[in-house]
């Protein structure tokens, strides 16, 4: 009898703490569901947020960004290089490698350009992703009179042209007077 007692007690003991356990989980769960709630509306009014941005950026220039200083424009192109005194690929001139289309012999800081974008004698700085260089729009080329947001600089051979790839570039111009 006495067992059965302290069965009894025993499994009176085991149930109560088991209640405990299971209103304390219950208890939990509404906790969690109430941050669960709580997260949700703030992820919703982080990517309304998040779109009123995008829509923001979207419509910032690079003027925006950079300015222009007084007399300068601003342009994003894509930036080639070129190596018209050492053509090993024949792309490198469409005519006399010695002489550009301003009529001057290319060199350090020639720079092709279309014409229509960027006027001949045009100053001109080229930022690229890690570096910067000056240099004056003296020459054209095929690409360039095709495609209008294209430059192609000056390289003193042809493999270090090659090596210079294709690059998205700003480009900061005034023209010549």
């Amino acid at each position: 009898m006495r067992n059965n007692k302290k069965l009894a007690v025993l499994l009176l003991i085991v149930f109560m703490v088991g209640i405990f356990c299971i209103g304390k989980l219950l208890i939990e769960i509404e906790t969690l569901e109430e941050k669960l709630e709580i997260a949700n509306h703030e992820l919703k009014i982080a990517k309304s947020e998040n779109e009123r941005l995008r829509l923001q950026f979207d419509s910032i220039t690079i003027e925006d960004l950079l300015g222009s200083p007084e007399g300068w424009k601003v342009v994003g192109v894509i930036a080639t290089a070129y190596a018209p005194l050492d053509n090993k690929s024949g792309m490198c001139a469409d005519g006399n490698p010695n002489m550009t289309a301003t009529g001057t012999l290319p060199s350090r800081g020639t720079i092709a350009v279309n014409p229509d974008l960027i006027p001949y004698h045009s100053r001109m700085i080229i930022i690229g992703d890690s570096w910067i260089m000056e240099g004056t729009a003296l020459d054209t080329g095929g690409r360039m009179r095709q495609e209008i947001y294209w430059i192609d600089i000056f390289h003193e051979d042809y493999i270090s042209a090659m090596e210079f790839g294709k690059q998205e570039v700003i480009v900061f111009f005034k023209e010549a007077n």
